[in-house]
């Protein structure tokens, strides 16, 4: 047996038995300063495990991670983004999650939105879009609805080329993830057709975490950028820094050039080893309205 697969069953193993505990026992372990290793063993125990998150947004709601952070179990998950979230959603809103990984902010919005309001999860990779479905039943939402796609520029098909973290999947047109394990054929679309096709109802707020294709995902939005001004809050990462900066000044520029002013928020991430940056763009016309 090859050292890299003994480490994998090993995980796999301590994660079983973890799984095991009370989650009280696990929230315990995982606050634990003094013990990081503790810490971040204990956190293997939250993996595909339903919870009921007791932190953040979202308290009081049942969620799985299945294989993505484990903060997002514990509700600590990106706080600085959930605060946003919190500040700018209200009910009757529309808002799409682009990107939407296992559907932790997309649980939060169909909280925040209410029945009367709406959410469009978008997700290409179907085990993780079968996550989303999950945390959707778990809290009975009768508000969001998945599209098993990838938002970009324009509608057709593309290569997602897909990484070992579940967080870090990305088209073939912008770059390769650096722990690629394989590629898959996915549906294309651009927000600007579903829009004009009523496919899907207008924004209020846009979230959008797509690993290097922010500005495609823009392009392909521009005429709803202009017509409904929603408020766009976004992720930027890079293992670079001089790439991180480039990344961010390009999607900057494509913001402002639409009349936006733009706010970056609190780091949610110390000593990552990766740069990470989260932003919120706002329309003119709401900068000195409370929403």
């Amino acid at each position: 047996m090859r050292l890299t697969d003994s480490r994998s069953w090993l995980k796999q193993l301590l994660g079983y038995l973890l799984r095991l505990l009370p989650l009280s026992w696990i929230e315990w372990l995982c606050q634990l300063e003094s013990s990081p290793n503790i810490r971040r063993i204990a956190r293997l125990g939250l993996r595909n495990r339903d919870v009921t998150l007791g932190n953040g947004v979202g308290k009081g709601l049942k969620f799985n991670a299945a294989e993505a952070n484990p903060d997002s179990a514990l509700g600590i998950y990106e706080l600085p983004m959930q605060q946003v979230l919190a500040s700018h959603l209200k009910p009757g809103d529309t808002f799409y999650d682009i990107g939407a990984n296992v559907g932790f902010f997309t649980v939060l919005a169909a909280k925040l939105v209410g029945l009367s309001g709406r959410v469009y999860a978008f997700e290409p990779v179907p085990e993780n879009a079968d996550i989303i479905r999950h945390n959707v039943k778990l809290n009975n939402f009768s508000n969001v609805i998945i599209l098993k796609k990838a938002v970009s520029d324009s509608t057709g098909k593309g290569k997602l080329l897909l990484a070992e973290h579940p967080g870090g999947h990305t088209l073939s047109t912008v770059g390769m993830p650096p722990d690629l394990k394989g590629s898959t054929t996915v549906e294309l679309v651009s927000i600007d057709d579903l829009v004009a096709q009523k496919t899907i109802t207008p924004p209020s707020v846009i979230k959008i975490d797509v690993e290097g294709a922010e500005l495609d995902v823009l392009r392909g939005m521009f005429r709803t950028l202009e017509e409904f001004k929603p408020i766009l809050i976004y992720e930027v990462d890079d293992g670079d820094r001089e790439a991180f900066m480039r990344k961010s000044q390009e999607i900057e520029t494509f913001v402002r050039s639409r009349g936006y002013t733009i706010s970056h928020l609190e780091e949610a991430y110390s000593n990552l080893g990766w740069y990470v940056g989260h932003a919120i763009a706002t329309p003119a016309r709401t900068e000195s309205v409370s929403r």
